[in-house]
């Protein structure tokens, strides 16, 4: 197996496994209200006085987020690249989402490093878990 072979293997498995979507598949319960965004990528931006910049890979700004978690919160949203943002009502329920979202991530990366260094233990290649994830329009900050 070559390094493209596997990466072309772990796509296809996490593709027919079903990826989970965020923020749909980490909201369980909550109550949400949406918001009008572009439907272009965010990134994080510069802290205001305690606040923190979303903004678009072009520097518009989009939203000012609370706390760090929001401002990721509105990062992974954006991934989908819709119009539209759930944001649930109680911005408290927005770390523990964001938490579970980067675990999810975690154990994707770790599952997929695992299985690299078994099947190519003696490579000098760099690791393709980011080059797989990217393709996946999945990310982690």
């Amino acid at each position: 197996m070559t390094k493209k072979e596997f990466v072309e293997f772990w796509i296809k498995q996490l593709t027919s496994e079903g990826i989970k979507l965020f923020p749909d598949d980490f909201l369980e319960s909550a109550e949400i209200k949406s918001i009008k965004i572009p439907a272009k990528t965010l990134i994080p931006g510069s802290e205001l006085f305690g606040t923190f910049e979303v903004i678009t890979t072009d520097g518009e700004v989009v939203a000012l987020a609370e706390n760090y978690s929001e401002a990721k919160y509105y990062v992974y949203s954006s991934l989908q690249r819709k119009s539209e943002l759930k944001l649930p009502v109680d911005k408290n329920l927005i770390p523990p989402i964001v938490k579970r979202y980067e675990q999810y991530i975690d154990n994707l990366m770790q599952e997929i490093s695992k299985d690299f260094r078994r099947k190519f233990p003696d490579t000098k290649e760099s690791n393709p878990v980011t080059e797989i994830l990217k393709t996946l329009n999945l990310m982690r900050y």
